[in-house]
C-alpha cells in the first residue's frame, strides 16, 4: 500500500543513521570502568550529551498548532513499513463508517468495502517493498539494485463516496509514477463541495504538496500550508499529516542550505511528538556543523532555536573531537552573538571540547555561577593548572547536584556509547585526586560515596546499582590501606553485616567491603577474625577450611590425620579458593568473578599529572600483594597444602599419588616448571603406581578429570 504520510522524515533518518560510523559487533564482555588507570587526557575530559537530550533542552519557537499520530511499530518493521499499515487501517475504517451512511444495503457495502480492500492492499504491498528497497540501499547492504516495478493497473470500485474514490484513484496513479493524473483526482476532490470531502481533504492536499517537492518547492510550500489551513477549519487529519507537513517544510529548507529554519522546523516537529522528528532533527543539526557556509552560519548564530540546536550538537558529536576546526568555526561566529546567560556553559562546554581553553573561561565568566556544568568546567580548569586544593571543593558541590542523567556520557573513542557521566563520576574523581595527595581513608571513602544509587542516599547505601569505580575503590582497599587501616574503617563504618533485603541480593557498598577485608584477613592466616566479616553463604565452607588447616597444622596429631586434614583444606582452597581467598582486584579480580583479567592496577597506574601514583601509594601497594602474587593465587595455596599432606603419606600409594597428581594439574597450566615438582615427586615417590607409570611413560604428569576453574 501506498503510504501518504511522514515518510520524508522516515528517510532522512536512515541518511542519517547510514552517514553514522557502523560499530563493530559487540562481542566481549561489560567491564567496569577504572579511572585510576586514566591518564590526564581522559580525567580532564569532560562528558558529550546526547543530542536528544540537547534538543529537547531546547524552548520550542512556537507550541506546535497539530499532534502527529504516531503507528504502531511492530517487531520487525521500519517506521516506513509501520506507517504504510496505519494508513491502511484508518482509510478502511473510515471508509466503512462512511459506507454505513452513504450504502444502505449490507450485501453492497460488504462487497464494495472488499473491492476497495483489495486495491488498498495492493498498494500497501508496494509501499512496504519499495520502503524495504530504499533503506537497503541506505543501509548498504541491496541485493536488487533495481526499484519495485509500479504497482499494475488497479480499478477503483464502483459506488464509493466521491472524496475516497478521488483520493483513491489519485493514490493509484502515484503509486504508478503518473504524477499529473494523481493531481487532477486529487484536485478534483478539493474542488467538491466542502461537506462532500470531510474525511480526505486533509490528505489530498498534503500528497499535492508531496507530489510538487523536487519539482516547484513553492507550490509544494502553498499546499503544505493548505493542509494545515484544512485541519484548522475541521476537516478530518487522522493520520497527523498537518504535523507532518512541518516536517516536510523543514526538509525542503534543509535542502535549500536555510539551516536556520529547517532546525526551526524540526523542532517543532519534534515537540508534535512525530516520531520521525529526532532524526530528522539530527541530520539537519549535522549539515548545518559540517556544510553551512559563513553566511548561513551567522544566520543560525542568530536564531535562538538554531544556534541552541547546533551547540547541543557540538556537545553530542563525538566525531568533532577529531575536527575541532569545525567546533572553532563556529564558536567564533558566536563570539559575536549576545547569547543569554542560560546558554554560556554549554558555549563554554564546547569550546573546552575543542581545546580552546581560553574561550571557555571567556563563557563561563558569563554563565551562573551554580551551574552544575559550569562549576565541573571551572574545576577542570584548574585542575590542568595544576590547582588541585581550589578544584576539589567544586566538584564536591557538582556530586552533590549534577543531575543523575544517562543522557550524559564519556566517548572513549568514536563509536563506543562510553561511560555514564554523573555525580558517580564526581565523586571517583574526587577519590582520585585524594589518592593523587597520599589521603588513602578520604580516597576509598569518596569512590564508595560514588557508588550508590545516588549521591544523595546515605553513606552507607545498602545496594550498589552498578559495578563503576568498584575496583578502583577495591585496589585502595586491598592494597593501598594496611590491614588496620582498613578493618578500622570497615569497624567504623559498617560494625555488623546488615540482613539482605528481600529479592535483593546484598551487593551493597557495606556487604562488598565486610567481604574483601574477610579475604584480607584470611590471606594473612587470621581466620577466627575474618570469620565475623564472611557472608552468611560462606560461613560454613570458611568453617569447614579453618578446621582442616587447625588440625592439618596440629603436630599433636598423627601422621595420618594431618594429611588427611592438610588434603581437605587444599581441594576447599582449590574448589572455593575464590570466595575464601582471592584478591578483588589483582591478581585474581574476583570482582570479575575471576573471568577477565583486568591488568595489574600499580603498573597502569599513569606517574604523572594530577591523576598520578604517588611513591608511597605505590610502595604500600606492592607490600600489600598476595603470596604468590600471580593470578588465581590461591591455586598456589591449594598446591602447597597439597605437598604438605602428600609429605606425611607413604610412598608407593595410590592415594599419595592421586593427591600430587590432583595438585599438579592445579598449576600446571599456570606455571609448568612450578608444577614440575609434583612431577618428580610423583615418579620417585609413586613410580609402581597406575598414576606413576602414566607419569613415567608421558615424562609428564598425566591429565585427570577436574573441578571447573574458580
Amino acid at each position: 500500500m501506498w503510504k501518504p504520510h511522514r515518510l520524508a522524515s522516515a528517510l532522512l533518518g536512515v541518511l542519517t543513521l547510514a552517514a553514522l560510523p557502523q560499530s563493530a559487533d559487540a562481542c566481549g564482555p561489560f567491564l567496569p570502568s577504572r579511572i585510576l588507570i586514566e591518564n590526564d587526557d581522559a580525567f580532564l575530559e569532560l562528558p558529550y550529551s546526547t543530542f536528544a537530550y540537547e534538543a529537547k533542552r531546547v524552548p520550542v519557537p512556537y507550541p506546535p498548532p497539530f499532534r502527529a499520530v504516531a503507528p504502531t511499530v511492530e517487531e520487525n518493521d521500519t517506521l516506513g513499513i509501520a506507517q504504510a499499515k496505519q494508513t491502511e487501517k484508518v482509510d478502511l475504517d473510515e471508509l466503512s463508517k462512511a459506507l454505513e451512511t452513504t450504502q444502505p444495503d449490507p450485501a453492497q457495502r460488504q462487497k464494495m468495502l472488499a473491492d476497495y480492500t483489495a486495491v488498498r492492499q495492493a498498494l500497501t504491498t508496494h509501499a512496504q517493498a519499495v520502503a524495504t528497497w530504499k533503506e537497503s540501499l541506505w543501509s548498504g547492504y541491496s541485493d536488487n539494485p533495481a526499484e519495485p516495478a509500479p504497482v499494475p493497473a488497479l480499478a477503483v470500485p464502483d459506488g464509493l463516496p466521491g472524496e475516497f474514490a478521488d483520493y483513491l484513484r489519485g493514490a493509484i496513479a502515484y503509486r504508478q509514477k503518473q504524477p499529473e493524473a494523481a493531481r487532477q483526482a486529487w484536485q478534483a476532490l478539493l474542488q467538491r463541495p466542502a461537506e462532500q470531502r470531510r474525511q480526505r481533504s486533509t490528505w489530498a492536499a498534503y500528497m499535492l504538496g508531496r507530489s510538487y517537492r523536487d519539482e516547484n518547492p513553492a507550490e509544494a510550500l502553498r499546499w503544505f500550508q493548505q493542509t494545515r489551513d484544512l485541519a484548522k477549519e475541521g476537516y478530518a487529519d487522522s493520520l497527523g499529516l498537518a504535523a507532518a507537513s512541518l516536517g516536510w517544510e523543514a526538509q525542503m529548507a534543509l535542502k535549500q542550505g536555510r539551516y536556520a529554519p529547517a532546525l526551526e522546523g524540526f523542532r517543532i516537529q519534534l515537540e508534535a511528538d512525530d516520531p520521525a522528528a529526532p532524526i530528522s532533527l539530527l541530520l539537519a543539526a549535522r549539515h548545518a556543523v559540517a556544510d553551512a557556509k559563513p553566511d548561513a552560519r551567522a544566520e543560525c548564530a542568530k536564531n535562538p532555536t538554531a544556534r541552541r540546536l547546533v551547540t547541543g550538537y557540538l556537545l553530542s558529536a563525538s566525531l568533532l573531537k577529531e575536527t575541532p576546526g569545525t567546533v572553532t568555526a563556529w564558536l567564533d561566529d558566536l563570539k559575536a552573538v549576545d547569547a543569554p546567560v542560560e546558554e554560556a556553559d554549554r558555549l563554554a562546554w564546547a569550546a573546552y571540547q575543542a581545546g580552546n581553553f581560553d574561550l571557555a573561561k571567556n563563557w563561563l565568566a558569563k554563565a551562573p555561577q551554580q551551574a552544575s556544568i559550569a562549576q565541573w568546567l571551572r574545576a577542570k580548569l584548574l585542575l590542568r593548572d595544576g590547582k588541585v586544593a581550589e578544584a576539589l571543593p567544586m566538584i564536591a558541590e557538582v556530586a552533590a547536584q549534577f543531575p543523575r542523567d544517562a543522557d550524559f556520557r564519556i566517548a572513549r573513542d568514536t563509536i563506543d556509547d562510553g561511560e555514564l557521566f554523573d555525580a558517580k563520576r564526581a565523586y571517583a574523581e574526587i577519590g582520585s585526586l585524594r589518592l593523587a595527595r597520599g589521603e588513602y581513608v578520604a580516597a576509598l571513602d569518596a569512590l564508595l560515596q560514588g557508588l550508590g544509587s545516588a549521591a544523595d542516599q546515605p553513606r552507607e547505601a545498602e545496594y550498589v546499582d552498578d559495578d563503576r569505580h568498584w575496583p578502583d575503590a577495591a585496589y585502595i582497599a586491598e592494597q593501598v590501606l594496611t590491614l588496620a587501616e582498613l578493618k578500622e574503617f570497615v569497624d567504623r563504618r559498617w560494625p555488623t553485616a546488615k540482613p539482605p533485603t528481600e529479592g535483593k541480593t546484598p551487593d551493597g557498598a557495606d556487604t562488598r567491603m565486610r567481604y574483601l577485608l574477610a579475604r584480607r584477613l584470611a590471606r594473612q592466616g587470621m581466620l577466627d577474625a575474618a570469620a565475623p566479616y564472611y557472608p552468611a553463604e560462606q560461613q560454613e565452607n570458611l568453617r569447614r577450611y579453618a578446621a582442616a588447616l587447625r588440625h592439618g597444622n596440629n603436630a599433636k596429631t598423627t601422621g595420618p590425620q594431618r594429611a588427611e586434614q592438610l588434603w581437605i583444606a587444599a581441594q576447599l582452597a582449590r574448589e572455593d579458593g575464590i570466595a575464601l581467598l582471592s584478591t578483588e582486584t589483582d591478581p585474581d579480580w574476583a570482582s570479575e568473578d575471576g573471568n577477565y583479567n583486568l591488568g595489574t592496577t600499580t603498573s597502569d597506574r599513569p606517574q604523572k599529572g594530577v591523576n598520578r601514583a604517588a611513591p608511597d601509594e605505590l610502595e604500600r601497594a606492592t607490600g600489600n600483594q598476595p603470596s604468590p602474587n600471580r593470578r588465581f593465587h590461591y591455586r598456589y595455596r591449594a598446591a602447597d597444602l597439597a605437598w604438605d599432606a602428600a609429605k606425611l603419606m607413604p610412598d608407593q600409594s595410590d592415594q599419595t599419588a592421586l593427591v600430587l597428581v590432583t595438585a599438579g594439574n592445579w598449576i600446571k597450566a599456570l606455571d609448568p616448571k612450578g608444577a614440575e615438582r609434583f612431577y618428580k615427586a610423583l615418579v620417585n615417590r609413586c613410580g609402581k603406581t597406575a598414576l606413576g607409570k602414566q607419569a613415567s611413560a608421558k615424562r609428564w604428569l598425566p591429565d585427570i578429570p577436574s573441578p571447573a576453574p574458580k
